[in-house]
């Protein structure tokens, strides 16, 4: 029966794994990004890797399950300035900012849970 702290360590590879993997493809996707929708792309992979941070924390912590408030926090906060700016020059009110923030970080955290897990095959 393998230990708590393996099972921990094999988690957070595999987190580590896959959020290289998402850091990649949404680094490589930034020049299309930008061109679909002007100005999101240096956003958008800032937020990815305030993601990655956060879950890397939690993992660290031994704590990645229940922490999703916690996390959040974390990303709101690091992303806040950006975004800010952007909401600025988007046209966002300042008095919907904090619900437009915390929309747009559950929508990245949502698009990475989209990219299939590494070394997942689909079935014929």
């Amino acid at each position: 029966m393998a230990s708590l702290s393996t099972i921990l360590s094999d988690i957070g590879t595999g987190l580590k794994k896959f959020f290289s993997v998402a850091i990649t493809v949404a680094q490589a996707a930034e020049p299309l990004v930008d061109i679909a929708f002007p100005g999101i792309a240096t956003l958008y992979n800032l937020t990815v890797s305030e993601v990655a941070k956060a879950e890397a924390a939690a993992v660290a912590a031994g704590a990645q399950s229940g922490t999703g408030a916690q996390k959040l926090a974390l990303v709101v906060a690091a992303i806040e300035p950006v975004f800010a700016q952007y909401a600025a020059t988007s046209g966002i009110p300042s008095a919907s900012q904090a619900t437009a923030i915390t929309a747009w970080v559950n929508a990245v955290v949502a698009s990475l849970n989209a990219i299939p897990a590494c070394g997942t095959t689909t079935a014929a």
